[in-house]
């Protein structure tokens, strides 16, 4: 499509584009040279999708840091393994969960649930409002006060690209409740920025397939980083152990049922296979880069309030943004007239917009660089929004 060869591209929040050329080539050839069934009989084809699930499941494990390869989870996408995590913890009445202000709706619905259905208590974790800071001491406190049952971290919000102090909070919540379980929500940049996965504080981490692995929808997971093993919340065919009406005990089988998206599988372990090539170290430097440049020219335009972490605090490189007395909503429409993708609302993730102060407006527009963004679409970027906000004077 012509149109898209024009398109410049800012919402890799969303989910990276475009994919790599050898994730086209892996994708295309799979259905056409060995579409088989995984752990569906032994025929050739069956036994190639068998091989690749395999050989993704360990990259997964080696570019993640899980412990080991069974251990890897494979999901539909990170919205179902969240609801594993949460759901499978069994919390009853009264138990606490601690959230940051950060968290997804992946997140926070599954939590509405609970706490309608079963009477949990939804609680959120401090963070300086200026410095977006996390308050550990505030943390610790009510840790003490309150000993969580579950504590959810998103590894970086998907909308200002904060990156809490996992590590900290989590060894606070095992030092306060021995017994806790800890879910940490990588789906925004696992991989790019790993955790320790091996230490015990972590039982659950969450990835997507399609966003910082650069692999395509379809697949995501999580990793069982602990002893810790969530109750299963689906039931069905896992093509093991089919004498029995029982789920299988053993991983990765107690959690995957229904045949798997063998052709996302593909994509990802050619993704995989390109950022081992290509290196994290060079995909977060050249993000970051076009990041601050985005953030540093949108903060030189008049009425405009951009929503990133103060310089020398964590980030990802997500930046929001909002324009004086205009509607995010109208800011996104006009920039996709002129060829920009970003995303304007509220991200899926309205705690998050609440604590910026933004909800009430219809949040913000959202704007994240990627590994194939240019020097030259940010720049064109940020001429468009001095345009359209009427702000195309500034020096």
């Amino acid at each position: 499509m012509p149109e898209l060869e024009k398109l410049i591209y800012l919402d890799n929040a969303a989910t990276t584009y475009p994919k790599p050329e050898n994730v086209y080539q892996a994708a295309d050839e799979f259905y056409r040279c060995y579409g088989g069934n995984a752990g569906r009989g032994a025929n050739p084809l069956a036994r190639k999708s068998a091989e690749l699930i395999a050989e993704t499941r360990a990259m997964l494990a080696d570019w993640l840091g899980a412990p080991s390869a069974e251990r890897v989870i494979l999901t539909p996408s990170a919205t179902i393994a969240l609801n594993l995590a949460i759901l499978g913890t069994k919390l009853r009445s009264g138990d606490v969960v601690y959230v940051t202000p950060f968290e997804h709706n992946s997140v926070l619905r599954p939590l509405e649930h609970l706490r309608q259905s079963v009477g949990v208590e939804v609680r959120g974790m401090p963070f300086d409002r200026r410095t977006m800071a996390c308050r550990l001491d505030r943390i610790a406190a009510q840790f003490r006060a309150d000993p969580p049952a579950l504590v959810c971290v998103t590894q970086a919000s998907n909308v200002c690209g904060v990156m809490p102090p996992v590590g900290e909070i989590a060894r606070l919540a095992r030092e306060s409740s021995p017994n806790v379980v800890v879910v940490v929500d990588g789906a925004q940049v696992a991989g790019l920025y790993p955790l320790p996965l091996d230490d015990g504080l972590i039982d659950a981490y969450v990835f997507s397939g399609h966003k910082s692995l650069h692999g395509p929808y379809g697949v995501a997971g999580l990793v069982l980083t602990s002893d810790w093993r969530p109750a299963p919340i689906l039931f069905g065919g896992t093509g093991t152990i089919s004498e029995s009406v029982q789920m299988p005990s053993t991983l990765p089988s107690a959690y995957e049922v229904g045949s798997h998206n063998v052709w996302a599988v593909a994509g990802l372990k050619a993704a995989l296979e390109w950022l081992q090539k290509t290196g994290r170290e060079t995909v977060i430097t050249h993000t970051l880069e076009l990041a601050k440049q985005l953030r540093d020219e949108l903060r030189n335009l008049p009425g405009i309030q951009v929503y990133t972490p103060p310089k020398g605090e964590p980030w990802c490189g997500i930046v929001s943004f909002t324009v004086e007395d205009t509607r995010p909503q109208t800011i996104e429409a006009a920039l996709g007239a002129k060829g920009i993708a970003v995303r304007a609302g509220l991200h899926c993730a309205p705690w998050a917009h609440r604590w910026l102060g933004t909800i009430a407006d219809g949040g913000a527009v959202r704007s994240s660089p990627g590994s194939q963004s240019s020097v030259k679409d940010i720049s064109v970027f940020a001429e468009l929004v001095a345009q359209i906000s009427g702000r195309d004077d500034y020096q």
